[in-house]
């Protein structure tokens, strides 16, 4: 049986999620703060103030903050390797496996929410979240054929 379209090419849903996330990892896991406007609304001061006020908190927060961002490059190396690979083949374990991405997504806008203040993450990463769903669900039938 032919494969049909969205089962042949859903790998590619998660190649562009992880291609997304190592762009923005990058500069994460170099230091560099592209929401600080976040760090203002959770500690009341800039990063730059934090930085003079209390060097120690803020080498604390920089270790955490730029260690994540390496986190993140882990985990969308092995996205795009493990879509392009295993998932685009119709791997079952990859099937399986993938089901961490909504979850690791969805974990984020838990703790988002957290916040005493609205996060700015909390959009691209329900985008994020329904998209790998539907990357996980369009080709069930190439991971579970029915059976004759």
């Amino acid at each position: 049986m032919k494969e049909k379209f969205y089962e042949k090419y859903a790998w590619v849903i998660f190649l562009a999620i992880g291609l997304m996330t190592m762009a923005a990892a990058v500069p994460h896991a170099l230091g560099l703060n592209t929401d600080p406007e976040l760090v203002k609304s959770i500690v009341g001061m800039t990063i730059e103030d934090l930085k003079l006020t209390n060097p120690m908190s803020f080498e604390l927060y920089n270790f955490y903050f730029r260690s994540g961002g390496l986190s993140d490059l882990g985990f969308a190396f092995l996205l795009i390797v493990i879509s392009a690979t295993a998932y685009r083949r119709g791997e079952k374990w990859a099937w399986y496996s993938f089901w961490i991405v909504p979850a690791f997504f969805l974990s984020f806008v838990a703790l988002s929410l957290t916040l005493k203040t609205s996060s700015s993450l909390i959009p691209p990463l329900m985008v994020f979240i329904v998209l790998s769903l539907i990357g996980l669900l369009l080709p069930f039938r190439k991971f579970f054929p029915k059976k004759a």
